[in-house]
Parts: C-alpha cells; sequence; structure tokens
C-alpha cells in the first residue's frame, strides 16, 4: 500500500476496529456457539514493507491524529486499539498504585519500545516499569524495563498474548523484561456484567510440580517445572461474569496448565466481590523487579508486589459506563475524516 495513501487506510482501519467492537458486544450477549469466522485472526494491517526507519519518521505521531495505536511488527504496520475511556482510565489508575508500593521505580506511560531479536519490532507499551537509577541516567539513556503491562479494550487477548515473545526478545530494550501482565476488558453485557482477564507471563516461566500432589513423591522432586515464557504462568477471570467459551477455547489451547486458569471461570465459581479474595492476588517477587539493579532489591522493599484484582475490577467497571457513549462518538469520528 502507498505510504502517501495514509489517512484512507487509517480510517479503513478505525472502522474495522469499531466493527470488531461492535461484533464483540454482540458475542458477550450470546450464549450461543460461534463459527470459525468470528474467531478467527483479528490482524488489521494498515501498511506492508515498512522499515524501522520509515516508522518513526512517519507513523509514531502520525497515527495517534487518526485515534488508533498501531504498532510495528517485522515490517507490517498493525493497527489493534481506539483510544477509549476505558483503556485510557485503567492505565491511569494503575501508576499509582505501582508508585504508591515504592518510589524506588521508574514509570513511564505509552513508552514506544524496540523489541523482537531483529530489532525489528516496534511496540507502544502501556505501562513500563524500571528500577529508578541513582544518580539519573544522563542523555541517550534508553530505558531497559524489567516489568510491562499491557492494557486491552478492542485489543483482543490473542493479540495481548502474541506480545510475550516479544517482551521476552534479546533487544536492548527488552533483554531485562521478567515480567509482562496483560489486562483484557470485554464488553458490557445487557445485565450491566462484564468478563475481565488477567494474564501473567514471566521470563524464567515456573509452575508447581504437580509431582509434589502424588502419594509419596520421590525425596528430590524439584517444586516448580520450567514451562515456555510464552505460555502463561497464570490467568485469572476476575470480572462480573464468567469467560465467553470462545476466551475460554483460546486459553486452553496456548497451553496453560488447568490448574494455572483460576478466578470466575463458571457461575458457581466464588466471583471477586471483595479486596483481599486469595484467588484474586497477582504477586510479583521484588526481585524481578530489581533485575541487574546494583545492591540488588533495596533493604526496605517487602517481598512482593501485590495487585488487587478486586481494585482493577472497580476501575474497569466504573469506566465502562462510557461504553454506548463512546462508540457513538467514534462513529461521529468517523464521518469527519
Amino acid at each position: 500500500m502507498p505510504i502517501s495513501n495514509i489517512e484512507e487506510n487509517f480510517k479503513l482501519a478505525r472502522n474495522a476496529l469499531l466493527d470488531f467492537d461492535k461484533k464483540d458486544i454482540i458475542r458477550e450477549n450470546s450464549k450461543e456457539e460461534v463459527t470459525a469466522e468470528e474467531t478467527g485472526p483479528r490482524e488489521i494491517v494498515v501498511f506492508y514493507d515498512v522499515t524501522l526507519e520509515k516508522y518513526h519518521q512517519k507513523f509514531l505521531q502520525e497515527h495517534r491524529r487518526f485515534s488508533v495505536y498501531v504498532r510495528l511488527v517485522k515490517g507490517k504496520v498493525i493497527a489493534y486499539e481506539i483510544p477509549s475511556p476505558p483503556h485510557a482510565s485503567l492505565v491511569a489508575d494503575l501508576i499509582p498504585i505501582l508508585a504508591g508500593w515504592t518510589n524506588r521505580l521508574k514509570i513511564y506511560a505509552e513508552l514506544d519500545m524496540i523489541v523482537g531479536n531483529e530489532n525489528d519490532t516496534v511496540n507502544c507499551a502501556d505501562i513500563v516499569i524500571e528500577p529508578r537509577h541513582v544518580p539519573a541516567p544522563g542523555t541517550g539513556y534508553v530505558p531497559r524495563p524489567r516489568m510491562i503491562i499491557e492494557v486491552g479494550k478492542t485489543e483482543t487477548i490473542e493479540s495481548l498474548n502474541s506480545l510475550a515473545g516479544e517482551y521476552f526478545s534479546n533487544s536492548v530494550q527488552s533483554s531485562l523484561v521478567q515480567v509482562y501482565l496483560s489486562i483484557k476488558m470485554f464488553s458490557r453485557r445487557t445485565n450491566d456484567t462484564v468478563a475481565m482477564v488477567a494474564t501473567l507471563y514471566l521470563r524464567n516461566n515456573q509452575v508447581p510440580n504437580l509431582a509434589l500432589n502424588q502419594p509419596n513423591p520421590p525425596p528430590n522432586t524439584p517444586p516448580t517445572v520450567p514451562m515456555t515464557n510464552t505460555i502463561p504462568n497464570l490467568v485469572i477471570s476476575f470480572g462480573t461474569a464468567p469467560l465467553h467459551q470462545v476466551s475460554r477455547t483460546f486459553i486452553n489451547n496456548i497451553g496453560v496448565r488447568n490448574d494455572r486458569i483460576i478466578g470466575y471461570l463458571q457461575n458457581d465459581d466464588p466471583a471477586c466481590v471483595a479486596p483481599g479474595m486469595a484467588n484474586y492476588q497477582i504477586n510479583i517477587p521484588s526481585h524481578l523487579l530489581f533485575q541487574g539493579y546494583p545492591g540488588g532489591v533495596p533493604h526496605e522493599i517487602p517481598n512482593n508486589f501485590t495487585l488487587d484484582l478486586w481494585n482493577v475490577q472497580q476501575y474497569i467497571f466504573d469506566k465502562l459506563i462510557y461504553d454506548g457513549f463512546e462508540l457513538k462518538l467514534n462513529s461521529l469520528r468517523i464521518n469527519v475524516f
């Protein structure tokens, strides 16, 4: 596609994302099985054969003019998200939680990162966390995060899952990333419930060894076993509605062990209805957030950073009241291009 068609192509991409949003609303309110076509890939390619240099020159700022988020993936400019109050508000609400845990962390919002083993992919990460340097780094410093958080509203769990391999790649900016957390909110249902899912990925992905649950395990049985780091370490359904069968099928098919998929999966499961519920906590060991930090974890830092998904649920639910308004507003914006 010629770069000269940038405005027309972004308009088409935005229309496609809006169409996906509308289909998601229908799907979330349907109990019927969906077709293979409805569950297929939803990659929206705006341009092909775009170099890293051209992307920086032409797209890093230009795409914001069209109210659509894009990333460069191995030569393809892909549209994946529409700016919205729920998305922006959750990012804004999470930052003070992280900053309030310790002042030893530097937190960035919407940081463009060069990732991928070939340095050929650029992601705009929603939240990026690295240790605060003392003294502060000089001119030309490139952030090297230890944890990344991505929030998906229009973006699918399939797309969010695909980022794990990029964030655990060996580019300069991604080589120290230890933790990737994705938070996906689905469309509000007609009964005012919302499905939500948090997915935790670890570079050194270790899960409990099920052999220890067997009678009389050998004394040298290791407590954990390794798994590929592109497979989630933990998946928690924490919304006010269980996940739709399409989402559950995808999670089951990417290799997540059944005992690592927890939360509100079926109507008779205990839902996330109060703060402090054990099944709805994301615990991040502090040493992962301070990987490679001179002197290790500062002595005053707790052993874990804990994110209570009850708080995340409430932040999301409060903002999704704008959904209907936002869809109408987006439609109006399309017509003025």
